[in-house]
């Protein structure tokens, strides 16, 4: 067997696990028909691959294809044999005899696995690996992961340490409001199936010397000269935001801008980290350098946590570094299907981890798009086009997964990515340098931290600057999957074909093209009402001809976030009319929706004395909004009709 045909066995794993997307991806219990389907998608593949592939690409016999294809089923049974579910969970099992456990307050004893995230509302969120359930009546030793919401509680917690928490214990039922987030399966993904509601702590106790008392070392380090932000803000350029409590408005601040890349452990630091030590052991022998490497590199996969994209990059560098060793070649495409196929082994669900997919698409994009883009920019000196060509290549292969995923994109990101280029750099190197001193030398690390600092907050500005641009954040209409299928189905055929390089400036013009329209022209040809079934009041959206009115009952914010992700998947940035019968209190400069929404008209009636609070509407007024048309019948009581071309909705 070659190199080729080691690759394309590797992507037929790939794609077996991947085509669990027709049965939804994370599904315990697909049922026979969508066996059914997995089964007769994979025939298809392989016997088409069988005919067509040959005779354009790879010579390579039947046989070899149906092996491929047994790879691929194979993948997708060992998919479902990974598979957690809750009959394998101590916890749950322990649940089944104890039915108390899911009605009463009881304590919990465990370390926190991971660092406390801190929210507005006041609670810390992390998980926790427990060790003892104590009930009024009995205690019982147990091992399993819980989601944990602590609240009301001003004790400063982190990754490592041991504590009791009192609380309610819950197992989250399945999602049945396709716009709210699915908490059900976000825990199976981690291997867990309950959540542990806190409002008290006790008897904290602090971990030893272990990787948990060195990260926080480190964080210390960053903090001691500078403010939270900023310090927080380092750390996590240096970590990871997944180690590091950074605040909402900077980790706000950063995903608007399109530069998130920068504060998740990912192969850019990876790649930062290599190349710095390839620079300082230079003039070392090869077995030197890279026995330097591969032990740094593990020591920053232990601090960062076994995340899927510095794992990947991690192992693409340590694979790059012995074959420079021994004097080897690589193929870049292949050692990357290498690579994805062994953490896939490792854990199949991480196929359906964000993280994973966009770490390898940003790493394809790079192996793939960045050399012709460098050519296309040979008119410029070469240091300055490669950094103008990367996040290019990059943003090019994964701008389209995260249209689909989040329904938001930051308009401005490839050009924010060129500028800031410099102080990326000189800031988590920087940051890297100051916390390895500081291990060491902890005020000499923080002198540094304080230099890096300076940068670090004309960044900031420069990123405030750009977020408050026009149009900085463009919410757009969602992508069918079968949309995403065909934008990447058309750049593979530019990457790999001929007849696709020779066109590839009318193809890539035409996929531009497909791009916006799909993202657009669903607003202006959509008319639909949809009711959200929210837990106190019912809301009632209208859509027609790009104008859009909300009807919502009195203000409650648990209704807050179904009603946002709505309007994100439907891409609505600008809401025409928002009416309410809110509580008195309310005032017309308060924006229901939050910052993120533009209203332009806010109708909103009191629920108690019927006094309108903004923007009164007289009985039989009508205001109407293209195809929409809001009429108030009547004060007291309240009666509102919406009609909605030739339909009628009273309220």
């Amino acid at each position: 067997m070659n190199l080729n045909q080691g690759a394309i066995l590797c992507l037929g794993y790939v794609l077996g696990l991947f085509l669990t997307s027709l049965w939804g991806g994370i599904n315990a219990n697909p049922s026979p028909w969508q066996w059914g389907i997995i089964i007769a998608a994979i025939a298809i593949l392989t016997t088409g691959s069988a005919i067509i592939l040959p005779r354009h690409f790879w010579q390579l016999r039947a046989k070899f294809w149906v092996t491929v294809g047994l790879i691929a089923l194979l993948a997708v049974g060992y998919f479902q044999v990974r598979m957690p579910r809750p009959q394998g969970s101590p916890i749950y099992t322990l649940t089944q005899t104890e039915s108390s456990l899911l009605k009463y307050p009881i304590q919990i004893t465990g370390e926190i696995i991971d660092q406390p995230q801190s929210k507005e509302d006041g609670k810390s969120r992390f998980w926790l690996n427990t060790k003892t359930i104590t009930t009024k009546y009995d205690s019982f030793t147990t091992k399993g992961k819980l989601y944990t919401t602590l609240s009301n509680d001003q004790t400063t917690l982190k990754s490592g340490d041991f504590v009791s928490l009192k609380g309610r214990l819950y197992q989250p039922r399945a999602n049945q409001d396709p716009w709210a987030f699915d908490f059900a399966t976000y825990l199976r993904k981690h291997n867990s199936f309950f959540g542990f509601t806190a409002w008290e702590s006790q008897n904290i106790q602090s971990s030893g010397w272990t990787i948990s008392q060195i990260r926080e070392r480190i964080k210390n380090v960053h903090a001691k000269f500078l403010d939270d932000n900023r310090g927080t803000l380092l750390s996590s350029m240096v970590l990871g935001r997944k180690s590091v409590d950074l605040p909402e408005n900077i980790y706000d601040l950063w995903v608007k801008s399109g530069l998130a890349y920068t504060i998740a452990a990912s192969g850019f630091h990876v790649a930062l980290l290599l190349g710095s030590i390839q620079w300082f052991t230079k003039n070392k022998p090869v077995k030197v350098q890279l026995f330097t490497s591969i032990s740094i590199l593990i020591f920053y996969i232990l601090l960062t946590g076994f995340q899927p994209s510095v794992l990947r990059a991690a192992l693409m560098g340590i694979a790059g570094l012995v074959a420079l060793a021994l004097d080897r070649k690589t193929k870049p495409i292949s050692l990357l299907l290498l690579v994805a196929t062994l953490l896939l082994i490792f854990n199949p669900l991480w196929i359906w981890d964000l993280g994973f997919q966009l770490s390898f698409l940003a790493t394809f994009g790079l192996l793939t798009t960045l050399a012709p883009l460098q050519k296309k920019l040979d008119f410029v000196p070469p240091t300055i086009a490669t950094a103008i060509a990367i996040p290019i290549a990059a943003s090019l292969w994964t701008l389209p997964l995260i249209a689909y995923q989040f329904n938001v994109i930051a308009t401005y990101c490839i050009p924010s990515s060129i500028l800031l280029t410099p102080f990326i750099f000189v800031v988590s190197l920087g940051g890297m340098i100051s916390g390895a001193v500081g291990l060491i030398i902890p005020d000499l690390g923080a002198a540094i931290a304080y230099l890096v600092g300076i940068p670090l907050g004309w960044m900031i500005a420069i990123v405030k600057l750009i977020v408050a641009l026009p149009g900085s954040n463009l919410s757009i209409a969602s992508l069918h999957w079968s949309q995403l299928a065909l934008i990447y189905s058309t750049m593979l055929i530019i990457w790999l074909t001929k007849w696709g390089k020779k066109y590839s400036n009318t193809l890539g013009f035409s996929l531009f093209f497909l791009f916006v329209i799909f993202l657009t022209l669903k607003n202006f040809t959509t008319t639909q009402v949809t009711i959200l079934n929210t837990q106190n009041n019912p809301i009632f959206i209208t859509q027609s001809a790009g104008k859009t009115i909300i009807f919502k009952g009195e203000s409650d914010t648990a209704d807050q976030f179904p009603l946002t992700s709505f309007l994100r998947q439907a891409g609505i940035s600008e809401v025409d009319a928002f009416i309410s019968t809110a509580a008195a209190s309310t005032t017309s400069s308060e924006n229901p929706l939050g910052t993120d929404f533009a209203i332009d008209q806010k109708l909103i009636f009191s629920a108690t004395d019927n006094q309108e609070i903004s923007q009164p509407l007289q009985p039989f007024e009508s205001k109407r909004f293209g195809d929409i048309t809001v009429q108030l019948l009547q004060k007291n009581p309240f009666l509102l009709a919406i009609k909605v071309k030739q339909q009628l909705f009273y309220f």
